[in-house]
């Protein structure tokens, strides 16, 4: 294993660069390339990575014993190229990690939504619990600042990325599905499509094992005749195995009651706010009790979870003002995320930036974008963030901006941050939302308008 050599394409990614640090911890020889420096890539270095930025194809030498790619990689790509004239063996991201957790325990969350804060709100119940683990997340834990944790414990938390359907990689003991939802619609036919991939995921599960399913999403619902592994289902509906009662919101904290077949279980505290986070923390919360963590770890593990970076992320507070910056880039992530701020700041004046994720989602998707933005007072539109995708669709930010401004007339192009400063008035939320680099624009317009603040 020491001598294995592995370069990744695209490492700069969160999902493969979480990767990257398990390999090397694993005792293999890791580099990769990325087409530009990027935060993560700065902290791949320090950890002594090397990184090559651009897609160089002399980076791929006959000494490379995989190459592991990421799912925005084209198949033209100059390495990829490169390592198939040499014969090095190429796998997915998921391929490889399935690669890595074959002899594991495996915990596998999957989901068009919430994926990311249930896998990271699962290994803050392991850290409490003490129980050596393993984890790959498509985000920053806040409170630990990685995306990786490697031990040689039985366990592995890995997030499980439905995008290309290499999800099926994996052979989970304990699986966890969050919803299901239209997206990917560059890789899938339709929601039928989508449905069928994840049927297939479920039902690997052993019958040992259990699947956890959210039964108050309606695509999950419509499957579950479907399923022949064994599995709970949880949600706020009665009719669910685990269900959600006496939910108490105190400013951005949250408990509430958990019943199993109407019987009183746990009260669950939680240091994050919106329904999807009490979804999330109750599939954590079953994960947990089937595998026999300690109760208490698990609620000192919930309750100890501090969020993700990117989700719902407070960056600043200015006097009454708030910024947030959060990942969401699909209409029913858009429409979660504005409605827990709304819910928790029912005074306050909600702007959003928004930055369309793919001309493909744009595209496919613009009706149910259109009406994503009900609880913001005023919208901004970005320019659409291509993450490598050749504009096939003739989708524009103008045509994009036509068809919201027919649901939310306020609606505008968003051109510099001193406009969004302009528009702060008392106890106003300014929040960014999308999964490319609108986060930038966030920590500017902070910057600026606390600027401001100290001159008056």
């Amino acid at each position: 294993m020491n001598k294995t050599k592995i370069f990744f394409i695209g490492i700069g990614g969160i999902g493969m660069s979480g990767l990257a640090i398990i390999a090397k911890n694993m005792g293999m020889e890791v580099e990769g390339s990325d087409i530009s420096k990027n935060y993560i890539t700065e902290k791949l270095k320090k950890l002594g990575i090397k990184v090559y930025e651009g897609h160089n194809q002399q980076k791929i030498k006959k000494d490379i014993s995989i190459v592991v790619i990421s799912s925005a990689i084209k198949n033209d790509n100059p390495q990829i190229l490169k390592a198939k004239k040499l014969n090095i063996p190429i796998l997915k991201r998921a391929e490889f990690l399935a690669f890595l957790s074959k002899d594991k325990k495996v915990i596998a969350v999957a989901g068009c939504h919430g994926k990311t804060t249930t896998t990271g709100m699962i290994s803050s119940i392991f850290e409490k619990s003490k129980k050596p683990y393993n984890a790959v997340i498509g985000g920053i834990l806040k409170h630990i600042d990685t995306n990786a944790i490697y031990s040689e414990g039985d366990y592995f938390i890995i997030e499980a990325d439905e995008s290309d359907g290499s999800f099926l990689s994996y052979n989970p003991l304990v699986s966890c599905i969050t919803n299901i939802d239209s997206d990917h619609l560059d890789y899938y036919k339709n929601i039928n499509s989508i449905k069928e991939a994840f049927i297939r995921f479920i039902n690997k599960t052993p019958f040992y094992g259990r699947s956890i399913l959210c039964g108050d999403d309606k695509n999950l619902n419509s499957i579950i005749k479907f399923i022949t592994s064994p599995y709970y289902t949880y949600g706020f509906s009665w009719t669910n195995t685990w269900t959600i009662r006496n939910i108490i919101y105190n400013n951005t904290k949250t408990s509430f009651q958990i019943y199993y077949n109407d019987k009183k279980e746990d009260k669950i505290n939680l240091n994050v706010f919106g329904k999807h986070n009490i979804l999330n923390s109750v599939a954590a919360y079953i994960a947990s009790r089937y595998l026999g963590i300690d109760r208490k770890a698990i609620l000192e593990g919930l309750y100890n979870f501090k969020g993700m970076k990117r989700r719902l992320d407070l960056i600043k507070k200015i006097g009454d003002t708030i910024f947030y910056d959060d990942y969401a880039h699909h209409p029913s992530e858009i429409k979660a995320t504005l409605s827990a701020l709304k819910n928790f700041y029912p005074n306050y004046k909600i702007i959003a930036i928004f930055q369309p994720h793919r001309f493909s989602r744009t595209f496919m998707l613009i009706d149910e974008f259109s009406k994503s933005f009900k609880d913001a007072d005023e919208v901004y539109l970005c320019d659409i963030y291509s993450a490598g995708e050749q504009n096939k669709y003739g989708i524009t930010k103008e045509k994009f901006l036509n068809k919201i401004r027919k649901n939310h007339p306020s609606v505008k192009l968003f051109t510099t941050s001193l406009e969004i400063i302009k528009s702060i008035t008392p106890k106003t939320i300014v929040i960014t939302l999308g999964a490319g680099d609108v986060y930038k624009i966030i920590n500017e317009i902070a910057l600026k308008y606390e600027s401001l603040i100290q001159k008056q």
